[in-house]
């Protein structure tokens, strides 16, 4: 039901209809994403401005920089992917005619490509701030955003071949949709791939080199930290005026863990709707199949979608200070709301004072006035 998916299956379009009770489950999954893609990134970004903003002592690091792209790319995959394709189910047929149909196909895998880049992104700049400190801290903040910034022209480049395949066009007499046109034999199978290869295997096999040397490099690290540790007991003289200084802070481990769950979230919600993307374009008998004509392949397309609603989930569990930027704020609204409604008592309450000693003093001069009478 993404872009990829209406590409395999232009060669179905005669069928007009589709199963209906399937289409109000899909509608209402595709909403519950959209809405708590929408309320978590937001939540992520609002902690990342009030943190900035709470004082100089919060200066922003490179993982919080990697953090705010990260979630600014779930967002457009939320408003650009997501959901155009609910108001695509809700209407059934494309119905914004061809500038909209170009504007969105370029526009669905943007978040998508920009989620995996600013990954990889991500996992090379912990790669070399673990496995090459020493090069790494001659390095100034600017690099970082250099790779941000060209993980964006490099997405925007990436989505460009949509707008020229995706066209408004009529797919039986009296029906438009916005579906793809493969001229040459093999065309479909080159694209697909050629998706399939740039916005998840490429950055897929550069995860696993990068993070499978930030494990080796702890791992040696703890041994080399446990045989000091070791030395240091058993010949404590040798160790005197020496201050240990650790290979790997503890911040640095909870970082990696959560670009390691992130990274294992990316994986599990994406390689099986790209697994049967690659395999409906490559085995002529796969779209005929049960399970592509099923549920199956409906619930895998959701299913890469998943990872944008999680992610901001996870940042907000192991960012302490992330956490605490929105228990900070919205604990002072609470106590200055407080504050305001015992200052409103108290001045309530003086008023009221104020107001019955004078109706006192009313009423005694004017029962005074009716008893002289």
């Amino acid at each position: 039901m993404s872009e990829g998916q209406n590409s395999t299956l232009i060669s179905n379009s005669e069928n007009d209809r589709r199963d209906e009770y399937l289409a109000k489950w899909e509608i209402a999954v595709l909403t519950s994403i959209l809405f708590v893609t929408l309320f978590g990134n937001s939540l992520v970004l609002v902690s990342l401005y009030l943190r900035r903003h709470r004082g100089r002592r919060s200066k922003s690091t490179r993982m919080h920089f990697f953090i705010m792209h990260l979630s600014i790319a779930d967002l457009l995959t939320a408003l650009l992917d997501v959901l155009p394709q609910l108001a695509w189910d809700i209407t059934f047929r494309f119905q914004g005619g061809q500038v909209m149909c170009k504007l969105v196909k370029f526009a669905q895998p943007l978040g998508p490509y920009l989620s995996s880049y600013v990954l990889t992104a991500t996992a090379i700049d912990r790669y070399r701030a673990i496995c090459h400190p020493l090069s790494y801290c001659g390095t100034t903040f600017g690099r970082s955003k250099l790779m941000v910034y060209s993980a964006w022209g490099l997405t925007l480049i990436l989505c460009l071949p949509q707008a020229f395949l995706f066209s408004y066009q009529e797919i039986k007499p009296g029906v438009w949709d916005c579906w793809a046109t493969f001229t040459l034999p093999h065309s479909e199978k080159a694209y697909v791939t050629w998706y399939s290869v740039t916005v998840f295997l490429l950055p897929f096999l550069a995860l696993v080199y990068t993070y499978s040397g930030i494990c080796y490099e702890i791992w040696r690290s703890n041994s080399v930290s446990a045989a000091v540790e070791h030395e240091k007991t058993t010949k404590p003289m040798r160790f005197l005026g020496r201050i240990r200084n650790p290979l790997i802070s503890k911040a640095m481990i909870n970082t990696i863990r959560q670009t390691i769950v992130v990274i294992s979230l990316y994986v599990i919600s994406s390689s099986p709707f790209i697994g049967c993307q690659l395999w409906a374009t490559w085995d002529p008998a796969a779209s005929s199949s049960f399970f592509f004509s099923g549920p199956t392949f409906t619930i895998l397309s959701l299913l890469s979608s998943l990872t944008s609603c999680v992610n901001p989930w996870i940042y907000l569990s192991f960012n302490r200070e992330l956490r605490n930027s929105l228990l900070d704020y919205f604990c002072r609204r609470d106590e200055y709301s407080l504050a305001y409604d015992r200052t409103a008592r108290r001045s309530n309450s003086n008023e009221t004072s104020t107001g019955s000693s004078f109706i006192s003093r009313l009423s005694r001069y004017a029962g005074s006035v009716i008893f002289r009478s």
